[in-house]
């Protein structure tokens, strides 16, 4: 060791002594010896307990004191801000966001096609009788010699007036015009025969200019010509115009709603050899041309899209939705029933498992539309598949969807009120999209894609009407009559129109359904002497307050409709008239009679005003029809003081309502089916004595115009194909003639004759309807559930209803006839109308066997199987070719 380490060892640490004197001594303490050493002092270590875990701080409190702490570092040099101040701040910050890109972003590039717009009729027809005066006028294109076939349609152009056939004159002046080396792009060629015969004169382009071909190919696609839509083409393309895929698309969707599925498949196979790639819609089209080939048949559009899956290719999710509509919503050419709907939820499940697992929000809303079917109504299904939808497959619904689920839930009147509470969602919806922070509300209103639609009203009414809540109808027809003055001021195309003559048909309906509040035993009457007036009844109204909750719906549906009556707290009446309450929400029949009839006269009225004024008309655009004017009838039906006042309505509506609007309204099978049950009614039904002599020649009347409009009816349904069955239930039903109502109609005549005419008559008309409608037709209009080759079944024949059942009566349907008989003792006819009934319960029993036992569901598997080979050779030699 080196000498000066030595030394600073030794005058630091002397060396310890050894001696045992030493160790008896008192040690001086560490801190003199070695000032340079200080020991660490180690803290006592608290015990781990429950309190003591407690008392820790959590990971939020630490995050929250950090926070803290760099806010406040932050803002230390930072001047104080005023509650205004800060307001505007984030105003302008939030203004600032919405409009800030936040950076540069290359800019989108134009769509390769641009969508052609409709034009407006009077816009068309200017252009086309433009277009006929240049082509035919001086220096334009004279007609061959000999061609006489459109030279007065083209006259009558010139002369200003445009003809059905103008049309068609210049699409033969056009294609003798034109030179045509083949067969174009579109079809064959084929469809321009039978035209002018062809010039050696070539137009140049400029002669026509592309408005001119828009607006006549629009022409020929309104009027469903698709033939001659597809010669247009051929010779726009002689012409040198390119012809675009937007108007082949229109030639094929026209061809397929002809039900042509050949020119279907022929056009498309045209647009695929143009090396175009086959679109979702064309297939959609082609499904759709066969539906409607066969609209009672939908088995060939099931098999096509059953052969595109074994071939490993199906059919987009869209072609699926066409064929599950086409089943489940009416048409005009197709009444759906139970068997169709069992097939369309069949289908459902089968393209689930074999093509498409996840539904999208267009089928999801189809399927949840069909469950709100009024003669089968399914509201819990369609509250399943919109919590599958919304919630399990996070998909985010629209207006259809909200529409679809809200008819679903008001299809029962257990179920319609959670309809409304999803119009409060959907007003939740609107209202965020449309909010705007920070700005002041001008009073402005604004329209999102959440903001409901005539659809969503007339939905929300479907429950209504059932429950006859009037509250809420009113409060409906108010908000309708709001947007459609905030659509037609700011140009809504929703809400361009107003309210239409369904959703007013709704509102009459649920006046006729509603219980009055106020009711006779409720009324108190007194006495009141004014001077020089007679003594007068002045009722003294009671407080019918609305409940907790719905004071929103105390509104006055007459404000924009009726000039409002002056105040009174107390409205004098005499016994000939009814009472009139002036609080908003109705109470009494009179009060509802009184609305509705105000009501019906702004429809005419406004229907009957000048289209040139610039005044709000709520109901311009009603279109009058027996459904709405049934509907109106139906109010008085139900809270009319005696049955006189009802027919004195239904013989003056009828004329009105047709010198209104300008065009024949008569009645149909749904309006004499309430009238002779009302007519048919004893005391409990409003039928009282004095009214009672009246009943029985009115509902005569009736029954006699009934036979008459039957007759005519009838003629006309005798010209649509018998094959074709759901066409025919559908013309049935919309004029009122289907099988349940027949019965019922049927009903109310012999219940008319048993109570207030001659029981002999009431006995032969029985005899009549069972001579009509004979028991054995019950178990021939038999008929297996439909087969289309689907595994998988949602449907067992126990849980699929009948349908298509022909018109019977049972015993309950004829009582009061029975009892009638008994009365008098007649056994001879009491017996027959046993045997009468015996005989339609066993036909139903029969048939009902036949349906569990599964009668003829071999025969219908052998046909499906026989379609499918048929499909698969065509296919082969299809792809031969």
């Amino acid at each position: 060791m080196p000498d000066s380490l030595v030394e600073i060892y030794t005058h630091t640490y002397p060396p310890p002594s050894h001696s045992l004197s030493d160790k008896s001594t008192t040690q001086p303490s560490p801190e003199g010896h070695f000032p340079l050493y200080k020991p660490q002092q180690y803290a006592r270590e608290i015990p781990l307990t429950a309190d003591t875990l407690a008392a820790l701080p959590s990971e939020q409190a630490l995050s929250r004191q950090l926070k803290r702490r760099v806010t406040e570092k932050a803002i230390e040099s930072l001047p104080e801000f005023t509650e205004d101040e800060l307001r505007d701040f984030y105003a302008a910050l939030v203004k600032s966001g919405s409009k800030d890109t936040g950076g540069t972003y290359p800019a989108l590039g134009a769509p390769s096609e641009t969508k052609k717009i409709s034009m407006a009729e009077k816009e068309r027809e200017e252009i086309l009788r433009g277009m006929a005066r240049r082509l035919v006028g001086d220096g334009g294109l004279a007609l061959p010699e000999g061609s006489t076939q459109y030279s007065k349609s083209l006259e009558l152009v010139a002369n200003e007036t445009l003809s059905s056939d103008a049309p068609y004159a210049i699409l033969g002046i056009l294609s003798q015009a034109a030179i045509l080396s083949g067969p174009s792009e579109t079809s064959k060629g084929k469809a321009v025969e039978g035209q002018l015969p062809l010039r050696s004169l070539e137009i140049p382009l400029g002669m026509v200019t592309s408005k001119e071909w828009d607006a006549l190919f629009q022409e020929f696609i309104r009027k469903g010509d698709a033939a001659s839509a597809e010669s247009l083409l051929d010779i726009m393309d002689a012409h040198g115009v390119p012809v675009d895929l937007e108007r082949i698309n229109s030639v094929i969707h026209v061809y397929a709603l002809k039900g042509r599925s050949e020119d279907v498949a022929r056009l498309t196979l045209d647009v695929a050899a143009m090396g175009e790639t086959v679109s979702s819609d064309q297939q959609d089209n082609y499904i759709l041309s066969i539906l409607r080939q066969t609209p009672s048949n939908p088995g060939p559009a099931i098999a096509r899209l059953r052969q595109a899956e074994i071939a490993g290719t199906p059919f987009p999710q869209s072609s699926y939705q066409a064929v599950i509509s086409h089943l489940t919503s009416p048409s005009s050419i197709v009444q759906p029933n139970s068997h169709t709907r069992a097939v369309a939820w069949d289908l459902f499940a089968h393209m689930r498992l074999a093509a498409h697992p996840t539904p999208t929000r267009e089928l999801y809303t189809t399927m949840i539309k069909s469950c709100g079917e009024a003669n089968q109504p399914e509201p819990e299904r369609a509250r399943d598949l919109w919590i599958e939808m919304t919630e399990q497959e996070k998909i985010e619904p629209n207006t259809e969807a909200y529409n679809a689920i809200i008819k679903s839930l008001g299809s029962t009147k257990k179920d319609y009120l959670e309809a409304f509470d999803l119009l409060r969602q959907m007003l939740v919806k609107h209202n965020d999209a449309v909010f705007v922070p920070f700005e002041e509300d001008d009073g402005i209103p604004r329209f999102s894609e959440y903001v409901p639609t005539l659809e969503t009203f007339a939905s929300v009414l479907e429950g209504t009407k059932r429950a006859g809540d009037v509250n809420r109808a009113r409060w409906v027809l108010t908000e309708v009559i709001k947007l459609s003055r905030a659509g037609q001021a700011l140009n809504v195309p929703n809400w361009k129109e107003g309210p239409s003559g369904d959703l007013m048909a709704s509102v009459f309906m649920t006046y006729a359904a509603w219980n009055p509040v106020l009711r006779k035993k409720e009324v108190k009457m007194r006495k009141a002497v004014s001077e020089g007036a007679s003594e007068k009844v002045i009722i003294e109204k009671e407080e019918h307050r609305l409940p907790k909750g719905e004071e929103f719906l105390n509104v006055d549906v007459l404000q924009d409709v009726v000039e409002s009556s002056a105040d009174s707290s107390s409205i004098d009446y005499t016994f000939e008239e009814p009472p009139v309450n002036d609080y908003l929400t109705p109470l009494s029949s009179a009060d509802a009679i009184r609305e509705c009839t105000s009501l019906f006269h702004r429809i005419l009225s406004d229907i009957q005003s000048s289209s040139s004024t610039s005044d709000f008309l709520p109901f311009r655009h009603v279109y009058i029809t027996p459904k709405l004017i049934n509907s109106y009838i139906s109010v008085y039906n139900a809270h009319g003081l005696s049955l006189s006042s009802v027919k004195q309505v239904y013989d003056t509506i009828w004329e009105e309502a047709s010198g209104a609007s300008g065009l024949s309204v008569k009645p149909n099978g749904w309006t004499f089916i309430p009238l002779l049950e009302k007519c048919a009614s004893g005391s409990r039904g409003g039928i009282y004595p004095a009214d009672r002599s009246l009943a029985l020649s009115w509902g005569r009347t009736l029954w006699s115009s009934y036979l008459s409009f039957f007759k005519s009816a009838s003629s006309k349904l005798a010209s649509i194909r018998s094959s074709e069955h759901l066409t025919i239930q559908r013309r049935k039903y919309l004029l009122g003639l289907g099988d349940r109502q027949t019965e019922r109609i049927w009903k109310a005549v012999i219940k008319l004759e048993a109570l207030h005419g001659d029981t002999d008559q009431a006995l032969k008309l029985l005899e009549e309807f069972h001579a009509t409608y004979k028991p054995d037709a019950i178990t021939q209009s038999y008929a297996p559930l439909p087969e289309v080759g689907l595994r998988l079944k949602m449907f067992t024949p126990a849980m699929t209803p009948e349908a298509d059942v022909p018109p019977l009566l049972l015993f309950d349907d004829i009582k009061p006839l029975h009892q009638r008989l008994v009365r008098e003792a007649r056994a001879k006819d009491i017996k027959k109308v046993k045997w009468i009934v015996a005989g339609y319960e066993q036909s139903l029993k029969t048939r009902r066997g036949w349906r569990m036992k599964g009668v003829g569901q071999m025969r219908e598997k052998s046909k499906v199987k026989d379609l499918e080979r048929l499909f698969a050779q065509q296919s082969e030699m299809e792809r031969l070719e």
